[in-house]
C-alpha cells in the first residue's frame, strides 16, 4: 500500500510541476508590446541594415538584407574612394540618401574625415578619383541608403502584430 501511495504522490507532484512549467512558458511567450518593438526594430535597422529583422526573429531575411545593403554601400565606397563618395559638404543631397544606411555612412564619413585631415596635416593634396568612378560610387552608396529606408519601414511594419490580424481577415470582413 505504501508503494501505491508514493506513486500517487509522485504523480501529483509531477502534475503540479508540469502545470507550473506550462504557466511559466505561457508567460514567457507573451509578445512584447508593438509600441516597444516597432521603434526598436526601426532604430536597429538604421544602425545596421537587417539588424531589426534579426531582432524580430527573422534571421535569414536579416542576414540577406545585411549582406546585400552593406556590400552595395562599401562597393560604392571602394569604387569612388572614401574622400570622393561620402562627403556632406560637396554632395549634400546624396549624403541624405547615404545616411539612410546609418552605421555604414557614419563609418565612411569618419574615414573621410580621418583621411582628409591626414592629407591636410601632411600638406598633401587629397586623392582625387576619376569623376566617373566617384559618381558611380556616390550612386551605389545613395541607392544602398534608400534601400535601407525601405528595410526600416519593413522592419517596423513586421514588428506590429495587429498587421498579421488584419492580413488574415476574411475578404467579407474587409469590405463590410
Amino acid at each position: 500500500m505504501a508503494v501505491v501511495a508514493d506513486v500517487a504522490a509522485i504523480r501529483v507532484a509531477l502534475a503540479r510541476i508540469n502545470a507550473y512549467c506550462v504557466g511559466v512558458l505561457r508567460l514567457s511567450e507573451q509578445p512584447e508590446p508593438s509600441f516597444i518593438k516597432m521603434p526598436i526594430a526601426g532604430i536597429l535597422s538604421w544602425i545596421l541594415p537587417g539588424l531589426g529583422h534579426i531582432y524580430l526573429g527573422q534571421r535569414s531575411r536579416g542576414l540577406v538584407l545585411l549582406v546585400t545593403i552593406t556590400a552595395t554601400f562599401w562597393t560604392g565606397v571602394a569604387i569612388g574612394s572614401v574622400q570622393g563618395t561620402v562627403d556632406p559638404t560637396e554632395r549634400k543631397i546624396w549624403f541624405f540618401a547615404q545616411i539612410g544606411t546609418g552605421g555604414n555612412a557614419i563609418s565612411a564619413l569618419a574615414l573621410n574625415r580621418i583621411t582628409t585631415s591626414e592629407d591636410r596635416a601632411n600638406n598633401r593634396k587629397p586623392v582625387v578619383t576619376n569623376w566617373v568612378a566617384a559618381e558611380v560610387g556616390v550612386h551605389y552608396t545613395g541607392v544602398a541608403g534608400l534601400l535601407n529606408i525601405l528595410v526600416i519601414f519593413d522592419a517596423v511594419s513586421r514588428a506590429d502584430p495587429s498587421r498579421l490580424r488584419r492580413s488574415r481577415a476574411s475578404p467579407s470582413e474587409e469590405f463590410s
